[in-house]
């Protein structure tokens, strides 16, 4: 049940953050905010994490998906006391599925976020990557796997 909703709240935040954006920024525009320490840009991104697999939709989509039922499968093999992986793994499917759904109703992710030094991302991504980096805590704490609840 924690998967789910926690997956759900990213997908919901990251949809309504670019709806904002959108509907408020015109494309390739953008918003200095923070003293100019934080941008509100839009763009559109044709590719997967800092552009690798430009315009290869149908390759984006097809790893999302194989992610997501990796997931779902491990997810509950996971135990309870392993929280760090158990909340990396929802962090991280609610961030695919929030960028697969811009890859299949848009065409591409929007990214929004730019702190001028990494490339603009969204609120999905960002959940992706403290989902890994909770993943890899959680097994760096416990190598061994023990599956003891």
């Amino acid at each position: 049940m924690a998967l789910f909703l926690t997956s759900a709240w990213v997908v919901l935040i990251d949809q309504i953050t670019k709806t904002i954006v959108t509907r408020q920024i015109a494309p390739w525009d953008e918003i200095e905010c923070l003293g100019g320490l934080l941008r509100i840009t839009h763009v559109y991104n044709p590719g997967a994490a800092f552009g690798i697999l430009q315009n290869k939709q149908i390759l984006s989509i097809i790893a999302a998906v194989i992610g997501t039922a990796l997931i779902l499968f491990f997810y509950p093999r996971i135990p309870r006391r392993r929280w760090s992986m158990r909340l990396g793994m929802a962090l991280s499917l609610g961030g695919a599925l929030g960028n697969l759904v811009d890859r299949v109703v848009v065409g591409s992710v929007i990214d929004f976020i730019d702190i001028g030094f990494l490339p603009v991302f969204n609120v999905a991504d960002s959940a992706i990557v403290v989902g890994v980096a909770l993943l890899l805590l959680g097994i760096v704490r416990d190598p061994s796997g023990r599956r003891s609840n």
